[in-house]
């Protein structure tokens, strides 16, 4: 397609300006000279890409590519959306599935989508579908090398309100909508004895009040430890991870540094270079309104989940407890690294609207610590897809001995070595010898202001 035949193109102006104001590296973004004549995604990615200095923004690949963090999205006419209104949720067309990972046996071209986790309420959860259940075929079709992408695409990013029929691996038809819906990010919480556990997917704070109940029922129980699963969390709202570090640290946070930022230069002359401090919201929370007593646990030690998907707003929170010496113990495998975040905007060309999200501050926490683009090396590293060797073996439920990487942190607080098997495969794992297929991770990645 010729350039000059390009429709709505002319939202790019919009982002131009956008990106000379705020980008962190807007200087050198100034001395370009950008193609407008592209699509809108198209424009942000391939401007963005040929800079050389904003390597925070980009991410090298495994393969050689390199993936962007900022980006920008065309808003559905059919769906509310406003990032400005904090209190608001936001309605999205989604199945309910938090991931998957794609595994193929070995000398087979079959392959099945094992559950990572679903979302209450959604309709993947009201059909019964569950985390390790695997999926077989979509619509009468199986998974194979050729069409794995596109639907896991199709599955994790519906783009309308859609019917689908999922089949098990032992051939059980499940029906499915896409809704919309309201992606609740809780995804499990439970205490056992006084040991509190979390399973939180995403930084939304449409869902604060829903999170800070689960704080109430901790403290209300008395827990002395916790297990907080930021493992398949890509980021969200600064603000609830704020909220969730100044509910772990309660009294020990008043007062106290949560992040300072480093905005463009130009942005950072007329704050006198001095980074601006947001202290933690222990003592007010102005998305509720209110203390966070109710849910302050005065923890000095925390066990965290983490894996290559936990970014940026969750080592934003791995970052601001340490900063306070708040001892935060990471299980899995390292984190992404994003140690940068976003400053939205909504763009509007006559009808349509966008939202933007371009890379605009680094975040730093009490201790002046900020580096962490390479991601935060565990503790004790187990891989949850393939914890005893080579070859996949399947997902435990969460909060069961069965999952290796809650196992090890509940270890830890016993000082009882525990032996984990993985119902789904284990018992077949040399035969079977089961591998992870590479799928794109579409969940967004972000730390937004």
């Amino acid at each position: 397609m010729s350039n000059d035949n390009v429709e709505g193109y002319e939202i790019n102006y919009s982002v131009d300006q956008y990106l000379k104001e705020k980008y962190l590296w807007n200087d050198d973004y100034k001395l370009l000279t950008p193609n407008f004549k592209q699509a809108y995604d198209d424009f942000l990615r391939n401007t963005l890409l040929s800079m050389t200095t904003n390597t925070l923004d980009k991410k090298r690949n495994s393969n050689g590519t390199y993936s962007l963090f900022s980006f920008i999205q065309k808003l559905d006419p059919d769906l509310q959306s406003s990032r400005s209104a904090k209190e608001k949720k936001n309605l999205e067309y989604n199945y309910g599935f938090v991931n998957f990972v794609a595994v193929q046996t070995r000398n087979t071209s079959n392959i099945v989508f094992v559950i990572q986790g679903v979302h209450k309420g959604s309709s993947a959860d009201k059909a019964g579908l569950k985390r390790g259940m695997e999926i077989a075929e979509i619509n009468n079709q199986k998974i194979t090398t050729s069409n794995v992408q596109t639907y896991y695409s199709k599955l994790m990013q519906p783009s309308s309100p859609t019917s689908i029929e999922v089949k098990d691996k032992d051939g059980k038809v499940y029906t499915i909508d896409s809704g919309p819906i309201y992606v609740n990010p809780i995804i499990h919480h439970q205490v056992n004895g006084q040991t509190g556990y979390l399973v939180y997917s995403a930084f939304e704070s449409g869902f604060d009040q829903e999170l800070f109940d689960v704080f109430k029922e901790f403290k209300n129980q008395g827990i002395e430890e916790l297990i907080l699963d930021l493992r398949y969390n890509g980021g969200g709202d600064v603000t609830s991870a704020n909220l969730i570090s100044s509910c772990i640290a309660g009294d020990f946070c008043i007062g106290k540094t949560f992040a300072s930022y480093r905005y463009n230069d130009g942005r950072m002359k007329a704050l006198n270079n001095q980074r601006p401090i947001q202290k933690f919201v222990y003592s007010l929370y102005d998305n509720l309104n209110t203390s966070l007593s109710d849910g302050g646990l005065n923890l000095r030690k925390i066990y965290c989940l983490v894996t290559d998907d936990s970014a940026s707003a969750s080592e934003l929170v791995i970052n601001a407890l340490r900063g306070i010496d708040i001892e935060v113990v990471l299980i899995g495998t390292t984190t992404h690294g994003k140690n940068v975040g976003m400053e939205g905007v909504e763009l509007t060309v006559d009808t349509d609207k966008y939202l933007l999200f371009p890379i605009t501050f680094q975040a730093y926490n009490a201790k002046g610590f900020g580096d962490f683009e390479n991601g935060f090396t565990p503790d004790y590293e187990i891989n949850e897809n393939k914890p005893n060797g080579e070859y996949f073996e399947g997902y435990g439920d969460f909060g069961t001995e069965s999952d290796p990487l809650y196992a090890k942190a509940i270890s830890l607080i016993s000082g009882t070595d525990l032996v984990t098997t993985t119902p789904t495969r284990a018992a077949n794992q040399a035969k079977e010898q089961a591998q992870i297929i590479a799928t794109p991770n579409l969940n967004r990645i972000g730390m937004i202001k």
